[in-house]
C-alpha cells in the first residue's frame, strides 16, 4: 500500500473511531490542517468542530524488521532478499477543540467533545488496519497504530502554536506509531544452515561491480 494512502485511511479510521464512540450520533471530528483555519473557516462544516491535523511525521528506527530474508530455493547454500524493509513512522497528531462562534456554550461544547476523543483513544490506544502490498500484491499488510497521549509544557505549547502560526485553543496532542507487519505465504522447507552473500555496487551480473563475497557462514551448528 502506498504510505500516502495508509495515512489517509488511518486518519479516516480514527475519525470513524472517534464519532462512533460510546454511541455518538454526530459527527464531532473533521480532518484538516488546523494551521489554514486563518484563512477562513468556510469549509469547516460545524460550528464547534475537533480538528484531526497532523503537525509532525517522523520515521521510527526502533521498529524496524530486520528479517527480510528467505531460504533461496535455487541454491540451497545461500539465502535470498524477498520483501523490501517496511517503513514505519510515528506522527503526531493534534485534536483542537475549534469555534466558528466565540460563545462561552460553544468553548464548553469543545471542551466536551475533547474529553470524549481522549476517553475514546485511552479506552482503546491499538489499532489495526488490513491491507495488500503494491509491491507484492501476494504480501498481505497489517498496519498496526499505537497511539500515546503527549504532554506537553508551556513553553512546548507556545513553540507548537507559534509554529502553526495560531492562536492557542484547547487541544491534545497524540504520538501514533505506524507499524507495518506483513505477511505472505512461502514454501516449506529446511532450516538454513549455510549462506553465502554477495554485495554488488550495481548489479550481479557486472562481476566488476561486486564488492564482497563471504564463504559460507554456518548458521546453526
Amino acid at each position: 500500500m502506498n504510505m500516502m494512502d495508509v495515512i489517509d485511511q488511518t486518519l479516516q479510521f480514527l475519525r470513524s473511531k472517534i464519532n462512533t464512540y460510546n454511541n455518538t450520533t454526530t459527527d464531532i471530528v473533521e480532518i484538516m490542517n488546523i494551521a489554514t483555519l486563518n484563512d477562513g473557516d468556510e469549509f469547516v462544516e460545524s460550528t464547534s468542530p475537533i480538528i484531526l491535523s497532523i503537525v509532525n511525521i517522523e520515521n521510527d528506527a526502533t521498529s524496524r524488521n530486520p528479517n527480510i530474508y528467505r531460504h533461496n530455493t535455487n541454491n540451497p547454500s545461500s539465502i535470498e532478499k524477498y520483501k523490501n524493509p517496511t517503513q514505519n513512522l510515528v506522527i503526531s497528531l493534534l485534536f483542537s477543540a475549534y469555534s466558528k462562534e466565540q460563545k462561552t456554550d460553544k468553548y464548553k461544547d469543545g471542551i466536551v467533545k475533547l474529553e470524549h476523543v481522549i476517553r475514546c483513544l485511552q479506552e482503546q490506544n491499538v489499532f489495526y488496519i488490513n491491507g495488500t502490498s503494491e509491491v507484492d500484491p501476494a504480501v498481505n499488510e497489517h498496519i498496526k497504530l499505537i497511539l500515546e497521549m503527549e504532554s506537553l509544557n508551556l513553553s512546548q505549547l507556545n513553540q507548537l502554536w507559534s509554529m502553526l502560526g495560531n492562536k492557542y485553543m484547547p487541544s491534545v496532542l497524540f504520538k501514533m506509531k505506524m507499524i507495518s507487519i506483513q505477511h505472505n505465504e512461502v514454501d516449506g522447507g529446511g532450516v538454513i544452515e549455510r549462506a553465502n552473500i554477495k554485495l554488488w555496487n550495481n548489479h550481479e551480473d557486472d562481476i566488476a561491480g561486486q564488492i564482497e563475497e563471504t564463504n559460507d557462514i554456518i548458521l546453526n551448528k
